[in-house]
């Protein structure tokens, strides 16, 4: 743990001089000599801590990929493992924090005497902590908090648990409560009629509220609330509970729905003409009876929750809506709802809640935003913003009422290693700050901070023409004339930036460090080449399930960020509608402006394997020049999205190589050639550069991104020869980079941008990442922003030019053959042997069902060699709103 008091900024990054005497050859062990001194000598404080007495300083932050600046209010203190939650001792100079497992710890409840920096005791637990799941119960003086104990082999089911302490030890007071994952708790300060005092825990998978008797440990039932319940609120003698539905309502007949997820028996959600689940509530339950009373709709993703029983006022944070919502207690409808950010603006993500001593003061923690808003109760009037760490997520207020204790899920980004010089992106630090409540001046001088951290205070001056704009292929404005008319958009699967492009000599690489250089991917080589080299572009998801929609959105919900879908779905294909941004997808944008649109293969769903030669057999079929156009006919998860879809184009799938992709699009380029006309905004995935790892009889690792790689260089050649090229944009990603290392961060990953108005052989070392892309795209197609994250992103507007070249791109076959195939399991010995037999176990058809570590380092022996050790990530970038799934999370 270390700590930090009054933070007022961060050094994010060590930047070295480049220049040609720099990057020579002869001076790169000077350099590495260099770069590691001066690492070590800001991270010595950093690592020099001890358990019980951590050091004062946080030194070694990483860069937020979303731009925004953190600088936290208050003393920090920051931990190993996420903060799930803050709860206040029995005085003001002490509280506990309950944490995920981090890089060197298990999941803990930590209590600290934050004043004289003192951990009193720490608790490692084998449970997975709920989400908000802490509260200090001011009855028996001990903390209360929910939590799920892991399957195991003899118990295969997961169990949620009400856990508090007995002499320093944890205590069950409610066992199999429900299963997969818990919500936040709430506590009785008084007994009801019967002589008990109630606790109420969320079962966010099971759709239920458990009611537990705390003075006879005893689960008394189960009430069944609206769909995914989060938070809970009770009154003082627990005789009336609130709860908050992340997933709204259960629909009616007749109304329009989708599924969570892929289960015969998944919930059906309601949800909008875009496929987004439009349905937020709280359902009121009387304890007494155990009976649900009244459902009253609120915003979307309704999360915390706090009740003003001396008024008779609930509020409610609307994280994806952005608002805040007022329920009158004693009638049960709505009073107010105050909405907190603009339309521009989308994504303070409001999802927890603390009412001031008096009830004067709501606190309202902002995750999107890093801030905490200040409201006045009465009227939802918004004072000020109070400056946090990254993604605050519960809050705490002391007991004499004048001390906020805030937790932030991700705090201060990835530690050091245990040694200098080695940052790891998933050695996650939440914190906690302890914020005095601020008088007027000093919220004004916060709320100036918080503005300026996210670069809101000069948006509107900037967004006001002051000429008549000249055509540009990326425009200062949206809606300003554009040289582009048609933008294709790739997204590709998990590669970063050293696998691919450590071997190009004029950007930052790292040769050491390339798994599938030119003779893999000759045309990702030639494109960076010719057209322009991307070397600081960052994935701002860390998985599959965010990366997606930070791909397609420009921003991540609560309910992927914590997450809150485990067990329900992996919402990487668009199979679960309560994951999506209510701002929607980017095509929502461009249909919106009367945009054409056409979608392959993204968000469509995902498709089985027919039998483990599928991808064989096809590859076969596409040598001998076989049509695929007929091969297929999908339908999307989202119903909105048929309307778009290329129903032949197959989604999500390890068993279908690329190239037979690449013919079907191929084959629609040519009609649109002889038709005439092109679609504005075109979605394309190809996603075979995740590989298989080193299955027995599938094609090798070095043979699939290889078949990516020529699909990709077939796709722009065909398009650079259209006569739609000349105003022509192609944009190309990976989702996520986290199926490889990088010199400077995990999550710096594989970017292109390809069009005539390219500054060609360009080096563009520009802080770029997905919602950049996405902001340029807006840009040349005249689209609104979806967010926050794309309104404040750098665009790309430093990688073009308004003078054109319309030289055509010309596709070049890897050397790599796209037939390779891994040897059978028979042939091999010692580790390869253990590699292959791992590969045989994992699941991909899933993109992160794959323990990622695993497979990462298996894919590394094979094309590396055993010889050479798996290198240590050695600088990272953190990204604020991606959070990985650790390995032993992964599915089976």
């Amino acid at each position: 743990m270390v700590r930090s008091q009054h933070q007022r900024g961060y050094v994010t990054q060590i930047v070295l001089p480049r220049c040609q005497f720099w990057n020579s050859n002869k001076w790169s062990a000077m350099k590495k000599l260099l770069s590691f001194i001066l690492l070590f000598c800001i991270s010595f404080t950093a690592i020099a801590q001890t358990p019980d007495k951590p050091v004062r300083a946080v030194t070694d932050p990483g860069v937020v990929t979303t731009r925004q600046t953190i600088t936290p209010a208050g003393v920090q203190s920051v931990f190993d493992g996420r903060a799930y939650g803050v709860a206040f001792g029995a005085s003001a100079n002490d509280f506990f924090v309950l944490t995920a497992r981090g890089r060197n710890a298990q999941a803990q409840l930590i209590h600290l005497d934050w004043q004289s920096n003192r951990v009193l005791h720490r608790l490692p637990l084998k449970e997975n902590p709920g989400l908000q799941g802490l509260r200090f119960d001011t009855v028996s003086k001990q903390p209360l908090f929910s939590a799920t104990l892991p399957a195991n082999q003899q118990k295969r089911a997961t169990a949620v648990r009400l856990l508090t302490l007995n002499n320093n030890a944890v205590q069950v007071i409610g066992d199999e409560l429900g299963t997969n994952i818990a919500g936040a708790l709430a506590l009785a300060t008084k007994p009801n009629a019967k002589g008990q005092r109630l606790a109420v825990v969320p079962l966010i998978y099971n759709n239920q509220l458990a009611v537990i008797d705390l003075n006879l440990n005893k689960l008394l039932g189960k009430v069944a609330t609206g769909i995914a319940p989060f938070g809970a609120a009770i009154n003082a003698d627990g005789t009336i509970a609130y709860v908050t539905n992340w997933g709204g309502r259960t629909p009616k007949p007749g109304e329009l729905t989708a599924p969570t997820g892929l289960e015969a028996n998944a919930d059906q959600v309601m949800v909008d003409e875009r496929g987004i689940a439009s349905t937020g509530t709280v359902t009121r339950i009387d304890l007494t009876t155990m009976k649900v009373t009244h459902t009253i709709p609120v915003g979307l993703h309704p999360m915390g929750i706090v009740w003003d029983e001396a008024k008779q006022r609930v509020y409610v944070a609307n994280a994806n809506s952005d608002s805040i919502t007022v329920l009158d207690a004693g009638k049960q409808t709505v009073l107010l709802t105050q909405m907190l950010s603009t339309k521009e603006t989308r994504g303070f993500a409001p999802n927890a809640l603390t009412l001031s001593a008096d009830g004067a003061t709501l606190f309202a923690a902002c995750g999107g935003l890093n801030a905490i808003a200040v409201l006045q109760a009465n009227d939802l009037k918004v004072k000020g913003y109070i400056p946090t760490a990254w993604y605050p997520n519960a809050l705490a207020l002391s007991p004499d009422g004048k001390q906020l204790a805030v937790s932030t899920l991700l705090g201060v980004g990835s530690s050091w290693r245990d040694e200098p010089a080695k940052r790891f992106v998933h050695s996650y630090r939440g914190s906690v700050n302890v914020v005095p409540l601020p008088d007027e001046a000093q919220l004004a001088s916060y709320t100036t901070a918080v503005w300026e951290n996210n670069h809101l205070t000069n948006i509107a001056a900037t967004n006001k023409a002051t000429t008549k704009p000249v055509p540009a292929a990326v425009p200062a404005r949206a809606g300003d004339p554009s040289l582009i008319e048609h933008v294709v958009y790739i997204i590709k699967e998990n590669r970063t930036y050293d696998q691919l492009f450590g071997d190009l000599p004029k950007g930052n690489g790292d040769p050491s460090l390339v798994m599938f250089g030119a003779d893999v991917t000759p045309n990702h080589h030639r494109l960076a080449d010719q057209f322009v080299l991307l070397d600081n572009f960052y994935a701002t998801g860390g998985n599959s399930g965010d990366g997606h929609q930070w791909a397609t959105q420009a921003n991540e919900t609560a309910y992927c960020l914590w997450p809150g879908y485990t067990g329900r779905s992996y919402p990487f294909d668009g199979t679960d509608p309560i994951a999506y941004s209510g701002s929607g997808f980017i095509w929502d944008l461009a249909l919106q402006m009367k945009k054409s649109v056409r979608v392959y293969g993204e968000y469509a769903g995902r498709l089985p394997e027919t039998d483990k030669q599928q991808r064989v057999n096809l590859l076969d079929r596409w040598k001998r020049g076989e049509d695929f156009t007929k091969d297929w006919s999908i339908t999307a998860p989202i119903k909105s999205l048929n309307k778009i879809l290329a129903a032949n184009f197959p989604p999500y799938s390890q068993a279908i190589p690329d190239v037979v992709r690449a013919q079907i699009l191929l084959t629609d380029i040519k009609k649109w050639e002889a038709d005439g006309k092109m679609p504005n905004f075109v979605i394309a995935l190809l996603p075979a550069d995740h590989t298989r790892g080193t299955s027995p009889g599938a094609h090798t690792p070095k043979a699939m991104v290889a078949d990516n790689d020529y699909a990709l260089g077939q796709i722009v050649s065909a398009l650079s020869k259209t006569p739609f090229w000349k105003k022509m944009a192609i944009f190309v990603v990976e989702d996520d980079a986290q199926n490889g290392v990088d010199h400077v961060d995990g999550h710096r990953t594989v970017a292109l941008a390809i069009s005539p108005y390219i500054r060609r052989g360009h080096v563009d070392s520009t802080f770029y990442s997905h919602q950049s892309m996405l902001k340029t795209m807006e840009l040349m197609l005249g689209l609104p922003t979806l967010s926050l994250f794309d309104l404040i992103a750098n665009d790309m507007r430093a990688s073009f030019t308004s003078t054109p070249d319309f030289t055509p791109y010309e596709v070049v076959e890897p050397r790599q053959s796209l037939f390779e195939l891994n040897p059978s399991l028979t042939s091999l010995q010692g580790q390869a042997r253990l590699d292959a037999m791992a590969s045989m176990k994992m699941r991909f058809d899933v993109p992160d069902a794959v323990p990622t570590e695993t497979l990462n380092r298996i894919v590394w022996r094979q094309v590396k060699g055993k010889k050479i050790p798996y290198p240590s990530v050695r600088q990272s970038v953190f990204a604020p709103l991606a959070v990985e799934t650790e390995d032993r999370d992964r599915e089976k």
